[in-house]
């Protein structure tokens, strides 16, 4: 960030990545969708390759031009997965299978990264921002995500719940390490014990928790 840079210059500069991130990220798949159902007689190899193509396309073209390549790339899979292709199955598939191993690297990277011996000072903070996770944010992001879906409340409560996955907040601590920004451990270390938190509670409790809601498949509504 340069010297001098104030409010002002930073709401800008998120709205630009906001804006261009958004705009890349809809018109990329858009075009790269009707490439692919023009191409409904290719082998089924070149779907799989044209959709990889259209992500990195959304992220790194928002990317260079000033945008946000990380919305660009997952507005990029909304359209792509919301349209209809002659591959449509084997490229969900094989997104899925490569979104896996991408969430295994993340940790392990991050396992590699972290050491448990420098949790003593940042356990407490760490503690209750896994508390607020749980019991704040991510039940109020999900009332405003679905406040136009007719999901009942105990739905709600079970999606509040589920939100298992560290690969976004991992992604987010790791970039600071990666540039190697002064104390970036700080961020590093709180983020770890946070997932690890929600990982190990959440994830033991999230079927007792449909059950009692009554949202399984053995007699749920």
């Amino acid at each position: 960030m340069k010297p001098g840079t104030g409010a002002l210059d930073l709401a800008l500069l998120f709205g630009q990545e906001l804006a261009i991130g958004a705009g890349v990220g809809l018109v990329v798949p858009w075009v790269m969708s009707r490439a692919l159902r023009a191409a409904r007689f290719a082998p089924p190899g070149l779907h799989l390759v044209g959709s990889v193509t259209t992500l990195a396309l959304a992220y790194g073209g928002a990317a260079a031009i000033g945008g946000s390549g990380f919305l660009s790339a997952y507005l990029a899979g909304l359209v792509l997965g919301s349209v209809q292709l002659v591959a449509g199955g084997p490229i969900k598939a094989f997104h899925l299978g490569l979104a896996q191993v991408s969430e295994i690297t993340l940790f392990l990277a991050l396992g590699l990264l972290v050491f448990p011996s420098q949790f003593g000072g940042i356990m407490a903070e760490a503690l209750l921002l896994a508390i607020v996770l749980a019991l704040v944010a991510r039940p109020v992001g999900v009332a405003l995500a679905t406040a136009l879906d007719r999901y009942s409340a105990r739905e709600r409560t079970l999606l509040g719940w589920a939100g298992l996955r560290g690969a976004v907040p991992v992604v987010l601590a790791l970039l600071p390490v990666v540039e190697r920004v002064p104390g970036s451990i700080a961020f590093l270390n709180p983020t770890f014990f946070a997932v690890l938190v929600s990982t190990l509670v959440q994830g033991a409790t999230v079927e007792p928790l449909a059950r009692r809601l009554g949202l399984t498949g053995d007699g749920g509504s």
